[in-house]
């Protein structure tokens, strides 16, 4: 017996990935643009593999923050593990999903497999908003007494691999050659640990989800009044006994069954009236839901339908300027900044909202404050590149600021490598940005460092250093694999019959996707994307 994937799934995963990346926690990478570039070849080299048979590809793996002292492991997988991965998942997923509470239950609204044209893989109907809801109308129609909070710890970490294989069984059969597949990539990327599955993937969330189905199974099997998203439970009691009953049967069927636990400062039993105030913000807590709910009816009013595009704020109406002014964010920024412990998810929102508007006056404020910024470094730096009237100029000073908060060991933005590959991230996508001078340095000095290394090689390119690709070329059959398909990229920076004459002579040990990458560069070199 063997197992190919079908055009049909193949292509869905591809679209996936060039409309939402492979991830929401690392950079999007360039590869699936080369990738889709040469795609009728690399889908024919895929489809001749058995997928039992596949060997999974270097992935890459690394500490990112979750909160000011927090941290989580993540893992970004191989191009074309990441494909195959969302190709399988693509063919069974409503296998999957079918194993499920209903979704129309409105019960567990996390991931609900509603695979879309345009490459989106959950239902936009069950969010974390749809969450909310089904919370408040709980409250409603049922006047409970207690709420129990649980949040279960680490949870995509410490998932065991022998119970995610049992729920591919049950979902699928055993035997089943899809639940195969996935178990053995599955445990090539877990190694030798026994738990653990990539996080960031929406492949790695539908999984999840029916790996801890059984929960929601028993409690619906007890009677529970109760609402899911991802690792958050919310159950209705008419009792604080009830209540506690609940939360032991949650606890020790988590840890009997999957070996999880639940985390101990966000697991709690409190009156409704406190839920209502704090889990449903009602009142002064609503303060990013009224944000939100003001920034979209603006953008309704004004007839954008693009939610997230960006606003030319130069170009609106004296009106909308000033509904937009009003919405105070730089300075709501500024207030909850100089909280120990700001709201994260309120940080992202007004990032992206003074992104998107390409609001200057929030630069000064985060480089003075940098440090309380690295729980959020994804969505500074997003912020940053948003913003299309910076002066050329004034980029390359930001430049040199990253660059100094990047080498200086007393920030605490230096230490961690995912802080440090996003605030290399600007040069390695936009040549104003300029350090150029320090990059070959910089280069030498992140030895250990490939996500800094890839950045800075990108960078490189960018700024049309030919000379040092030129003396490094000979190398390259001994960089990583992460490392070697941003050099070929990066070396397009080299005269066009250079690097021709360079890339026909190392053909032969190229793989497929660094081949695509060598001949989508030819046509897109990096000085002029």
């Amino acid at each position: 017996m063997s197992l190919r994937l079908t055009d049909a799934a193949l292509d869905w995963a591809l679209k996936h990935a060039l409309t939402w990346s492979d991830t929401d926690i690392f950079p999007e990478i360039f590869e699936f643009q080369a990738i889709s570039d040469d795609w009728p070849n690399i889908k024919k080299s895929i489809q001749n593999t058995d997928i039992l048979d596949w060997r999974v590809r270097a992935f890459r793996r690394c500490l990112v923050p979750k909160h000011r002292f927090g941290f989580r492991i993540s893992t970004q997988l191989d191009p074309l593990d990441f494909l195959v991965f969302t190709a399988l998942i693509k063919e069974i997923g409503k296998k999957l999903e079918a194993v499920r509470v209903p979704a129309i239950q409105n019960i567990v609204h996390s991931y609900r497999f509603s695979p879309s044209a345009d490459g989106t893989m959950f239902s936009k109907q069950y969010t974390y908003q749809s969450f909310q809801k089904s919370s408040q109308t709980i409250c409603d129609n049922l006047n409970p007494s207690h709420v129990v909070i649980a949040d279960i710890a680490d949870f995509f970490l410490r998932l065991y691999t022998h119970r995610i294989d049992n729920a591919l069984d049950s979902a699928l059969g055993i035997g089943h050659m899809h639940a195969k597949a996935l178990k053995d990539l599955i445990a090539h990327w877990a190694g030798s640990y026994s738990y653990g599955i990539p996080v960031g993937s929406a492949a790695s969330r539908l999984i999840a989800e029916v790996t801890i189905s059984d929960i929601d199974e028993m409690l619906l099997s007890e009677d529970a009044h109760y609402v899911r998203y991802s690792d958050d439970f919310r159950i209705f009691c008419t009792s604080e006994a009830e209540a506690y009953k609940y939360l032991t049967l949650v606890a020790r069927s988590l840890l009997e069954n999957h070996g999880l636990t639940l985390q101990q400062n966000k697991t709690k039993i409190v009156p409704v009236d406190v839920f209502k105030k704090v889990y449903l913000k009602e009142n002064e807590k609503r303060e990013i839901e009224t944000l939100s709910e003001r920034f979209y009816d603006l953008l309704f009013s004004m007839g954008i339908t693009d939610l997230y595009g960006k606003i030319n704020y130069e170009t609106l109406s004296p009106e909308y300027k000033k509904a937009i002014d009003e919405l105070n964010l730089e300075n709501i920024l500024r207030e909850h900044i100089e909280e120990d412990e700001p709201d994260l998810s309120l940080l992202k929102f007004l990032l992206s909202r003074l992104g998107q508007i390409g609001d200057i006056d929030a630069i000064d404020l985060i480089f003075d404050n940098f440090n309380k910024f690295v729980p959020v470094i994804r969505e500074t730096i997003e912020y940053l590149l948003k913003l299309d009237e910076l002066k050329p100029e004034k980029k390359a000073d930001l430049g040199e600021s990253l660059i100094n908060i990047y080498k200086d060991e007393s920030s605490t933005a230096s230490h961690l490598e995912y802080s440090r590959m996003y605030m290399l991230r600007p040069f390695s996508l936009d040549g104003e940005w300029n350090s150029n001078k320090q990059y070959i340095k910089l280069y030498n000095d992140a030895l250990d460092d490939d996500f800094s290394r890839r950045e800075i090689l990108l960078a490189m390119g960018r700024s049309k250093k030919d000379f040092w690709f030129r003396s490094r070329k000979q190398y390259l059959h001994q960089m990583t694999p992460w490392i070697r398909r941003a050099f070929i990229y990066a070396a397009s920076c080299l005269p066009t019959d250079e690097y021709k004459h360079w890339i026909r002579g190392v053909d032969s040990n190229l793989d497929d996707v660094e081949r695509a990458i060598a001949t989508w560069a030819r046509k897109n070199p990096i000085t002029v994307s």
